[in-house]
């Protein structure tokens, strides 16, 4: 599947109503997980410092930031995103600058930001290599000199459940490509699935809504060395990459803190 046509793909399913509901009760009730709360309490401590907040969602991330003093701009692909993000925003009577935009081309000017955050395995949902590795330059290139960035993303585990899973995609991908046949994934380790289903109370209409999402969900699943490596030779230096995230999901998230 090209590139643009996904990205499209990737806003339209993050555009329906029943995913705007969820992010908005996100913004609403949850605020920051707890172990980027230990991470940004331990990273983030210039007073009053910038934040760019990429794929800030609806504020879920966003809202505990500006409460706790910093300078954040909430960047999201998504415009149905931001409009939800900023109607939050004015009922909870905060002043938060939200903007449509592009993580692999970051309107603002170089050395911009004391850090940066990419929550939630954002980054992993940016569609090809490429357009990854452009991302994490502009992160960079929009941080100050010792800026700090916090990025989440689900790693490639072989030796789990998920072994033969990972079987079948190397046999599809190495395989059944290389002989002409067309596949969707443009690189190993991205996965095309439907969106899960998800329980959440509904507030205006009070009961808990089952929410079935009828579109394909992208993500790239990474190794851990490929993260490594291409943190790396962005430029970035690696000062934790960790499992910090208590979840009752199975497969846990990795956080990566990297320095300019």
């Amino acid at each position: 599947m090209a590139i643009d046509k996904l990205q499209k793909q990737i806003i339209n399913e993050f555009s329906g109503d029943n995913v705007q509901k969820k992010y908005i009760q996100m913004a609403e009730d949850d605020g920051l997980w707890e172990a980027e709360e230990k991470l940004i309490k331990k990273y983030f401590t210039k007073k009053g410092a910038t934040i760019i907040d990429l794929g800030c969602g609806t504020g879920r991330t966003t809202i505990p930031l500006v409460n706790q003093k910093f300078e954040v701009i909430g960047v999201d692909l998504t415009p149905k995103m931001i409009e939800n993000a900023k109607k939050i925003a004015k009922k909870k009577k905060l002043k938060i600058n939200y903007q449509v935009g592009d993580a692999a081309h970051l309107d603002f000017n170089d050395n911009t930001f004391d850090y940066a955050l990419f929550s939630n395995q954002g980054w992993t949902q940016i569609p090809g290599v490429e357009k990854r590795k452009k991302a994490l330059k502009e992160v960079r290139r929009v941080l100050k000199r010792n800026g700090i960035y916090i990025f989440t993303f689900h790693p490639r585990l072989w030796f789990t459940r998920y072994f033969f899973f990972w079987i079948w995609k190397s046999f599809k991908f190495y395989i059944i490509r290389n002989i002409g046949f067309k596949i969707e994934e443009e690189t190993f380790g991205d996965r095309f699935f439907d969106r899960e289903s998800s329980n959440f109370y509904d507030k205006e209409e009070k009961r808990y809504i089952h929410a079935r999402y009828k579109t394909k969900q992208y993500i790239h699943i990474p190794s851990i060395k490929e993260v490594k490596k291409q943190v790396t030779e962005t430029g970035f230096q690696i000062l934790y990459l960790g499992n910090g995230l208590k979840s009752k999901s199975k497969i846990k998230s990795i956080f990566v803190v990297c320095k300019k």
